[in-house]
């Protein structure tokens, strides 16, 4: 569903485009960093794995979209913009928002109980930011409505 229509069309492509760029940070990263510390090296295998996946997702997806009729096109995005697609897009939302939030706040507790500080700060934090977006996009929507 997503994907089809021109606007998603520069969604694949700066898909594609971060891919590629997070290939070359860790391409740098074999070539620059030559200290081999697990973390450094977990670092580049994520920049590499993100980066292939990206690449390649963006890659089929636009591909994807020019081998596809018109009249695909059109059907699917009439379907990407119908309301109860949206409305059950919506709801999904809703929910794994929930759930983070209340994942963020368990992995706290989590976390100082293993006496791990600073990470236990990062999830709380996290939670925090969640929930000042959720408020301020709370705020700013119902001034629009």
């Amino acid at each position: 569903m997503l994907g089809k229509t021109s606007r998603s069309n520069v969604y694949w492509k700066l898909l594609l485009l971060v891919g590629i760029i997070s290939l070359i940070v860790s391409l740098i990263l074999y070539k620059m960093v030559s200290i081999e510390r697990p973390h450094i090296s977990m670092l580049k295998g994520m920049f590499i794995g993100l980066g292939s996946v990206f690449t390649a997702i963006g890659i089929i997806n636009i591909f994807q979209i020019k081998m596809s009729s018109p009249e695909k096109l059109k059907a699917n995005e009439i379907e990407l913009k119908d309301e109860r697609n949206i409305e059950i897009l919506m709801l999904a939302l809703s929910i794994s928002g929930k759930v983070a939030t209340y994942l963020f706040a368990i992995m706290s507790f989590v976390f100082i109980g293993m006496n791990y500080i600073v990470p236990a700060l990062m999830a709380i934090g996290s939670m925090y930011i969640q929930l000042s977006v959720f408020l301020i996009a709370h705020r700013y929507y119902k001034s629009k409505m």
